[in-house]
């Protein structure tokens, strides 16, 4: 399981990194409750995509591990909070950190949909539907300025990560 979630991890760095231009910037779809897109809810504290991450680790409280490098994708730093059961990574947008993804690590949390690791694949397309694309398993789903991939093996979710939109 640890080594699917890295290999994801490590797919997310190289599409990253990769010469493609990006803005920091939330993609615009011009409807206001679409562009915050996707939300995830941990003990009591709601998470969105390019939310600035200041009160929301302060909310969050002490992590388990935290790491930062250098962003490729973006200008200053990239930073990952591990919280137990997921990960949270941040990015600077004008010296200020803000979400930009959110990798699930255990199945003690779910989506607000109630979609877990290990969930099957039809209580997926029973939560979040049909509109979604398919490749190799990944299953993405689009919502405003954020991106939910729900990686699926042998009928059942093994990673779960919310991901901000970038415009490419």
């Amino acid at each position: 399981m640890k080594k699917i979630i890295m290999l994801l991890v490590i797919v997310l760095l190289f599409v990253g990194c990769s010469n493609g231009e990006n803005t920091a910037g939330p993609v615009n779809n011009g409807e206001e409750q679409q562009s915050k897109g996707f939300e995830f809810v941990y003990n009591g504290i709601t998470i969105r995509m390019y939310d600035e991450a200041s009160q929301i680790l302060e909310g969050l409280g002490e992590e388990v591990d935290y790491f930062e490098a250098e962003s490729c994708a973006f200008q200053g730093m990239d930073k990952i909070y591990t919280y137990g059961p997921f990960e949270l990574h941040t990015h600077e947008i004008d010296g200020i950190d803000h979400v930009s993804s959110i990798i699930f690590l255990d199945d003690s949390i779910s989506t607000k949909e109630g979609i877990y690791l290990f969930s099957s694949l039809d209580e997926v397309l029973q939560a979040y539907g049909d509109n979604y694309t398919e490749e190799h398993g990944l299953y993405t789903y689009e919502m405003g300025n954020s991106k939910l991939l729900i990686l699926i093996e042998d009928d059942e979710v093994v990673s779960i990560e919310y991901m901000a939109k970038t415009e490419q």
